[in-house]
C-alpha cells in the first residue's frame, strides 16, 4: 500500500423524503473506518441540492483544484453522471456514482475514470412487468406522482410488459400537482383506476404520498380486487384497520433463500446507507491493494462481499451482476411489521438487451436529480 494520505471528495444531493445525505454518509464512514486507522483519511462533504449537473460539477471543480481529492463519490444519477463525462476524463479522478438506477446507464458515455454503484430499478420494472403480465393478464396501469414518473420506469415497465405477450395495455395516471411544493392530488388518480379496471396496478408513491396511496387504496377497497405492484419505496406507514398486500422487487447479486429474505430487506432497506458503505469497503480494498498501480486502476479490480453478495462497479459488469427478485408483502401500515414471502426470481436483462438498446435511443425525460432527491 503506497497511499499515506487519502481525500475522498463527497458529492450529496439534498431530500425531502429521507435523509440520503446523511445515510450515505454515514455508511461511507462505516466502510471506511478500517483505512482510517492506515493513512491520513480526509473526507470532504460537497451538498449539491437536487444533483443538477451545475451544482455537480462546481462541487467537482472545488474538491478537485481547492481539496486536491484523489477520489470522489456521492449521489448522482446516470444522466448528470455522464453529462460530467468530459469533465471527469479532464481532471483524471476516480469518480464513483450512486444511484438506485432511475435510468438507463449508458456504459459508452463512461470513460475509465467513471464507475457506478446502482441496483438498477430500470431492469427492475422490466422484470415485474413481464411478471404482472405472465401471472394477472395483459392490462397492466402505470400509477404515479409527478416527480415519481421523470425517470425511465414507464417505458422499462411497458418493455417488461411487452416481453410476455402480444397486444398488452398500460393506461397510466399521474397524480396532479397544482402547487411543486405540496404534495399532489392523490384522490385524483382512483377515478381513472374504476374507469380502466387494470389487471395489476404498478405504482411508484414515494414519501407522504405513498401513505395518501395506501390509505385511499383500502379505504376503496382496492385491495381486494386490484394487485398492487411496486418499488419498496412504496411501503410508507398507513393507517386503516385492514392490511394491504405489496408485490416489491428486491435486486441483489446473489442467490437469495427464503430464510434470508428479512435481513438482505432489512439491509437494502436504507439503500443510500448500503451504497455508502460498499463504496467505503470498494475505496478501502483498492488503498489497500494498489501497490504500484493507479488508485482508479485499483478501484476497477476491486470487488467486495456485502449482504447484496458481490459487488463490483465497473460500468459494463455491473448490471449483468444484478438477480431481482419478487416479495409479497403483507403490510399493516406499520413499517417495523411487515410480513414478506420470497415469491421468485424474476426473469431479468442487462444493458446490451434489445429493449434497453431501443429505449436508449429514444427521447426520455430530462429529470436530472437523482431518485428520491426533491
Amino acid at each position: 500500500m503506497e497511499t499515506k494520505k487519502l481525500t475522498v471528495g463527497v458529492l450529496l444531493s439534498n431530500s425531502s423524503i429521507l435523509p440520503m445525505a446523511k445515510q450515505f454518509s454515514t455508511g461511507l464512514k462505516n466502510g471506511l473506518k478500517e483505512l482510517s486507522q492506515e493513512v491520513e483519511l480526509e473526507i470532504v462533504p460537497e451538498f449539491i441540492g437536487q444533483g443538477s449537473r451545475d451544482l455537480a460539477e462546481a462541487a467537482i471543480t472545488k474538491l478537485v483544484s481547492f481539496d486536491d481529492a484523489d477520489v470522489i463519490t456521492g449521489i448522482v444519477s446516470n444522466k448528470v453522471g455522464t453529462d460530467l463525462s468530459e469533465k471527469i476524463a479532464n481532471v483524471k479522478r476516480p469518480f464513483i456514482i450512486n444511484n438506485i438506477g432511475e435510468h438507463l446507464p449508458e456504459p459508452g458515455k463512461f470513460n475509465d475514470y467513471m464507475f457506478l454503484n446502482s441496483i438498477h430499478t430500470w431492469q427492475q420494472l422490466w422484470s415485474v412487468g413481464q411478471w404482472g403480465v405472465k401471472q394477472f393478464g395483459k392490462k397492466g396501469m402505470y400509477v404515479s406522482g409527478l416527480y415519481d414518473c421523470g425517470y425511465s420506469f414507464q417505458s422499462m415497465l411497458s418493455a417488461g410488459m411487452e416481453s410476455a405477450a402480444g397486444e398488452v395495455t398500460m393506461p397510466f395516471v399521474i397524480a396532479p400537482t397544482p402547487n411543486p411544493k405540496e404534495t399532489g392530488d392523490i384522490a385524483a388518480v382512483f377515478e381513472h383506476i374504476q374507469h380502466y379496471k387494470p389487471d395489476f396496478i404498478l405504482a411508484t408513491f414515494c414519501g407522504k404520498e405513498a401513505t395518501m396511496f395506501l390509505t385511499q387504496y383500502v379505504e376503496q377497497g382496492l385491495h381486494k380486487t386490484i394487485p398492487l405492484l411496486g418499488l419498496p419505496f412504496l411501503l410508507e406507514a398507513f393507517t386503516t384497520p385492514e392490511p394491504i398486500e405489496v408485490y416489491t422487487t428486491l435486486s441483489i447479486n446473489r442467490e437469495l433463500k427464503p430464510e434470508q429474505l428479512d435481513e438482505v430487506s432489512n439491509a437494502m432497506a436504507n439503500p443510500f446507507s448500503q451504497f455508502g458503505f460498499e463504496t467505503g469497503l470498494l475505496i478501502a480494498q483498492a488503498v489497500k491493494d494498489q501497490g504500484g498501480k493507479s488508485l482508479q486502476k485499483a478501484i476497477a479490480e476491486a470487488a467486495i462481499e456485502t449482504a447484496r453478495g458481490c459487488v463490483e462497479i465497473t460500468p459494463e459488469s455491473n448490471a449483468s451482476q444484478s438477480r431481482v427478485y419478487l416479495v409479497k408483502n403483507t403490510f399493516t401500515g406499520i413499517k417495523s411489521d411487515i410480513s414478506r414471502e420470497l415469491i421468485s426470481e424474476l426473469e431479468t436483462i442487462d444493458i446490451h438487451h434489445e429493449d434497453v438498446q431501443r429505449i436508449s435511443s429514444q427521447a426520455s425525460s430530462f429529470w436530472m436529480n437523482p431518485y428520491l432527491g426533491i
